[in-house]
């Protein structure tokens, strides 16, 4: 099946190019004040049979008011909940360390409760930041993770784990088994950067071939 990750489009996702695939997932931050709506007619318009998506820090809406997401009609919106999808078992989360003042923020003891709630079947796990030491570096060279995910981490053992919220920590890398993958479409700046990252993945083996697309045309 094929897997089409993007995160972090901050509202600039009609021009970015998104890839045709099985499974579109989106890791969070990417209302940008919109309304909810009009972004649900955006994602049924795209040729994916199945859109998974959660929130970021920058997606007040869904903070404030929980209940818009019931206008995801064409959408499967996570909020520390699972769905089954094509035979596999995604759980999504929008929790991040505190920062500032940004939405879905949270203090350790907090993290480590929400992360608790993980799975331990979960076979694709959709944050918005990523876990302390892997594609988290910014550009201070900074490790901006979360301790608390990579510690759940070595408990739950997800085949693929996409996530964003770092834009400068795009890519992936395999580590003990799981596929993670940084899915920041824009850069520091809010702007589109990056490319929609392409998982062809095999569920039988568990493994999946990597890639972004070779051109992101901004229309």
């Amino acid at each position: 099946m094929r897997i089409v990750a993007i995160s972090d489009t901050h509202g600039q996702h009609r021009r970015i190019s998104i890839p045709d695939g099985d499974i579109l997932v989106v890791a969070g931050d990417w209302t940008y004040g919109e309304q909810i709506s009009s972004l649900n007619v955006f994602f049924r318009g795209l040729p994916h049979k199945h859109k998974v998506l959660i929130a970021g820090n920058h997606d007040f809406i869904l903070e404030r008011h929980p209940e818009a997401a019931g206008e995801l009609k064409d959408c499967l919106y996570l909020m520390d909940s699972s769905v089954t999808v094509m035979g596999l078992k995604f759980y999504g989360s929008p929790w991040q360390p505190r920062f500032f003042d940004w939405a879905f923020n949270l203090d350790r003891p907090e993290l480590k409760t929400v992360w608790a709630k993980i799975p331990s079947d979960t076979d694709i796990l959709i944050t918005h930041g990523p876990p302390y030491g892997i594609l988290d570096v910014n550009n201070e060279r900074h490790h901006c993770g979360c301790h608390e995910l990579a510690e759940r981490l070595k408990t739950v053992r997800p085949k693929l784990h996409i996530f964003g919220h770092i834009h400068e920590g795009y890519g992936w890398k395999e580590v003990n088994g799981t596929l993670y993958v940084n899915a920041s479409i824009c850069n520091v700046r809010n702007v589109p950067h990056k490319e929609a990252v392409i998982i062809d993945y095999d569920p039988g083996s568990g493994r999946g071939e990597v890639y972004p697309l070779l051109s992101n045309t901004l229309k």
